[in-house]
């Protein structure tokens, strides 16, 4: 005989784990396009990520313009002000309409975002857009670094949404092979893997890295995370691997170059300096020198 309540439950559970697994998909790529170059890297990566999600692409352009400060604006000619958003929104057609040139063509949907916040910054038109998409995905290139860094840390600290880095010379793969996971004890690093859970079930294999600082003795509740990522479908291997003789960031990256990864999973850490969140030493090194994509939460 057939237990009524049993399939009540069945069915509940069903529409819980359904529920959850289109929660845990990411729909909206957001590619902010405000250095004033396309960075193909950025693009390729977003564009595999929307197709591997049926989601799209949201390119994000807009120009900063430098504002007088405010107390002086009744000293200025009149007209100036209409002739700088005139220039502005001109720039932006034109940043728009190269990006649709070069999005046309990769059978993904895809939206051309015009910004005309033009007396924020970079960082700041970033952060207010990225707070509506899945995953911001950043080109982290050797030109305009500091400035990189600087859209990097806020969008981190400031969208409550995860960010993807993409160095210059590599995008995502679409094959989902290899990922590994820095983790600690940390809320960042917990932030972190619970965000890549939707890549982590897509990949082929999947590191638990613990880089040890100071102490070799494992976390007592770390004993937890296999069986943890098991109930989401994800098989990891632990690895513990010795800051003594180097940093927390190079021992990441040489783990992840050993072994050909291609994506790095970890938390963002900043230190704050009065309003400015400054990156993080580790943090700092992986967006700079990391072989691969870097799934970053704060």
């Amino acid at each position: 005989m057939i237990d009524p309540y049993q399939c009540l439950r069945r069915r509940n559970c069903h529409a819980v784990d359904t529920h959850f697994g289109a929660r845990a998909m990411f729909k909206e790529f957001l590619v902010p396009l405000l250095m004033g170059d396309i960075p193909s890297p950025v693009l390729q990566t977003a564009c595999a990520m929307a197709k591997a999600w049926r989601g799209r692409v949201v390119a994000l352009v807009g120009v900063s313009q430098v504002a007088p400060i405010p107390e002086a604006w009744e000293y200025y000619p009149a007209g100036v002000y209409e002739s700088m958003r005139e220039c502005a929104l001109a720039t932006v057609e034109s940043m728009a309409e190269a990006a649709d040139a070069r999005l046309r063509y990769d059978e993904v949907p895809y939206e051309i975002r015009r910004s005309e916040s033009f007396w924020l910054t970079p960082s700041e038109i970033t952060v207010e857009h990225a707070r509506y998409a899945d995953v911001t995905v950043l080109g982290m290139g050797a030109n305009e670094r500091d400035a990189r860094h600087r859209v990097f840390a806020a969008v981190a600290a400031g969208s409550g949404r995860p960010v993807l880095c993409v160095p210059a010379f590599k995008a995502l793969p679409t094959n989902f092979g290899h990922a590994v996971v820095a983790w600690k004890a940390s809320r960042e690093a917990a932030r972190a893997l619970r965000d890549a859970l939707p890549w982590l079930v897509r990949m082929r294999s999947v590191d638990l890295l613990s880089v040890d600082e100071t102490s070799s003795i494992a976390y007592p509740l770390d004993a937890f995370l296999p069986s943890y990522l098991e109930r989401h479908g994800v098989q990891v291997k632990w690895v513990r691997r010795s800051a003594a003789h180097t940093n927390v960031g190079r021992a990441i990256v040489d783990h992840a170059s050993e072994y050909h990864a291609e994506l790095i999973v970890a938390g963002a850490y900043s230190h704050s300096r009065l309003i400015e969140q400054i990156l993080g030493g580790t943090t700092r090194h992986l967006s700079d020198h990391a072989p691969c994509p870097v799934l970053f939460s704060h």
